[in-house]
């Protein structure tokens, strides 16, 4: 088995992870492009070949230096799901040791892998997980398979006066991002800078929908809906706190199930909570189910390291309170500075 670093990562990449089960989102070859362009963050892409030449197995790494200043190799940050895709164990473990030696070899503290959890295993320590809804075949099974009170909220949304947005509107980026600032300022949390998302754009193309909600001309809320792997996944979302009782949050994800549907997969992916906060109980609520995620930290000699979680971070919890007292357009300027240095 061959390991190598690959430069740029494409076509032949992006066909074995969308080839595999258990490929995600954050195996995409795209993600490269965009940790380069939005942050000038270096991503390091393994690729293990067998002995005829083709992929068994690839690691998607991108160099990552947190707040303290400490280096760790990250697949992947900013995203749920990442780490060792193989369809060999022999390759699973070329991959593993060959990250560990250039973790070691580069100086950094960690490996981290944000895989997910084995079927049937329920990992220790996991205060989060992925919640994926299995879709209908067409759209209209699939709004009867909703339960009635998120129909009636749904439709709620539009008798309170909210559209959505054409597709083709060219303000959808500036539409969701406005929302998505105020929000992420509410939550004590830096926002990603506007590049990060017009870069998954470029990565993507038509492969990733802005769906924006609007109540006349105000931008109420949107998500960002990227399909690849077989599921569409949402991986950022957000609605204006006093504009929720017009149920916008419902208009959005049903925007995005119709979209998912058009595109013919099988699965939507509404993407990480909290276990029992509230948008763990919102995404239950459209019938998603809990998928667990097996993150690990090793040290480059391959030991396991205890978990770390923002929460964790005395730093960061002073931050946040400190944060979501700030004017909007202060935590819009300076919140890119901190995110790219906030890996979660």
């Amino acid at each position: 088995m061959r390991v190598a670093e690959i430069a740029d990562p494409g076509p032949e990449w992006d066909a074995f992870v969308e080839a595999e089960p258990a490929g995600q989102l954050g195996h995409a070859s795209g993600w490269a492009q965009v940790v380069r362009d939005a942050y000038g963050l270096t991503p390091v892409y393994l690729e293990a070949r067998d002995a005829q030449g083709a992929i068994a197995g690839i690691l998607p790494l991108v160099r990552f230096r947190g707040l303290g200043g400490g280096l760790e190799l990250v697949s992947m940050p900013f995203l749920d799901s990442g780490g060792i895709l193989t369809r060999d164990p022999g390759a699973e473990r070329a991959l593993l040791d060959a990250a560990l030696a250039l973790a070691k070899e580069q100086g950094a503290a960690a490996l981290e892998l944000r895989d997910l959890a084995a079927e049937g295993a329920d990992p220790a320590g996991q205060t989060r997980v992925d919640l994926v809804l299995a879709l209908e075949s067409d759209e209209d099974a699939q709004w009867q398979a909703l339960r009635a009170k998120v129909r009636n909220q749904t439709r709620k949304a539009e008798r309170e006066g909210l559209q959505i947005a054409p597709r083709d509107d060219p303000h959808l980026l500036a539409d969701f991002y406005g929302p998505f600032c105020r929000n992420m300022r509410d939550l004590g949390s830096p926002v990603h800078a506007e590049r990060f998302f017009a870069a998954a754009a470029a990565a993507f193309g038509d492969r990733l929908r802005f769906i924006v909600t609007r109540l006349g001309e105000k931008s109420v809320g949107g998500l960002v809906a990227i399909d690849f792997a077989g599921a569409v996944s949402v991986p950022w979302a957000s609605t204006l706190r006093e504009e929720r009782g017009r149920c916008p949050n419902n208009q959005i994800y049903w925007e995005a199930l119709r979209w998912a549907i058009e595109r013919g997969v099988a699965e939507f992916d509404f993407g990480r909570s909290p276990i029992d906060g509230g948008t763990y109980r919102f995404k239950l609520g459209w019938g998603a189910k809990e998928r667990p995620l097996a993150w690990r930290r090793l040290s480059p000699a391959g030991d396991l390291l205890a978990a770390k979680a923002a929460g964790d971070s005395a730093l960061l919890r002073r931050l946040s309170a400190i944060w979501s007292r700030l004017p909007v357009p202060v935590t819009t300027r300076l919140g890119p500075r901190l995110r790219r240095r906030i890996s979660s």
